[in-house]
């Protein structure tokens, strides 16, 4: 009965989204902590690549939002509305070891910003706006809906963002259902304005 018990204990504090290391291990550099200060600079919002579950990168000719999600759906708030045909950037600085500020700009205009501290992990900046919801008695009759970002760095300079969703659950351990995923982007670097 103890063990039964510790499962379900486990299962309630535990998630379940986890990364592809696939999906970026050939296109990123990996980050030390001596170097994470690489990760500054300027970038478009929006990603000119995708990465497929193989890692290999797929170039984005559409402009449409359910084709690419901007950066701004991975770091900034919900509420502020991004048009997906205008120019706008993002600064990334670095505060200290564990925290990252990220400044939206269009027209050298700033339009929000947010300081996310986080940790660097296998060559990654897992970012600290994890998201973790449960719903019922997981897996008992309920489950959960996690989803979690990192960053990295590109070979060519450019930002990878890497983000892993994951909605699953179950009735009594045995009717099992979900749904999960991971997104890969690139996001060009370029020259300050």
């Amino acid at each position: 009965m103890r063990i039964i018990i510790g499962f379900v204990i486990v299962l309630l504090f535990s998630s379940c989204a986890s990364f592809s290391d696939k999906m970026m291990r050939e296109n990123k550099e990996s980050l030390s902590q001596n170097d994470l200060s690489k990760l500054e600079g300027t970038y478009e919002l929006f990603p000119d690549l995708k990465y497929n579950e193989k890692g290999n990168a797929e170039l984005i000719v559409s402009s449409d939002s359910k084709v690419r999600q901007g950066l701004d759906y991975f770091v900034f708030s919900k509420e502020i509305k991004y048009d997906d045909n205008a120019v706008y950037w993002v600064e990334i600085e670095l505060v200290n070891q564990n925290k990252l500020r990220f400044t939206a700009k269009k027209d050298n205009v700033e339009i929000e910003n947010i300081e996310l501290s986080g940790k660097l992990k296998n060559g990654f900046f897992y970012l600290d706006n994890k998201y973790l919801k449960r719903n019922g008695i997981p897996y008992l009759a309920g489950g959960y809906t996690n989803n979690k970002t990192r960053i990295g760095l590109a070979k060519d300079n450019g930002l990878l963002v890497h983000y892993c969703y994951d909605n699953s659950g179950a009735i009594l351990f045995l009717f099992w259902a979900g749904s999960d995923y991971n997104l890969g982007y690139h996001f060009k670097k370029v020259s300050k304005q």
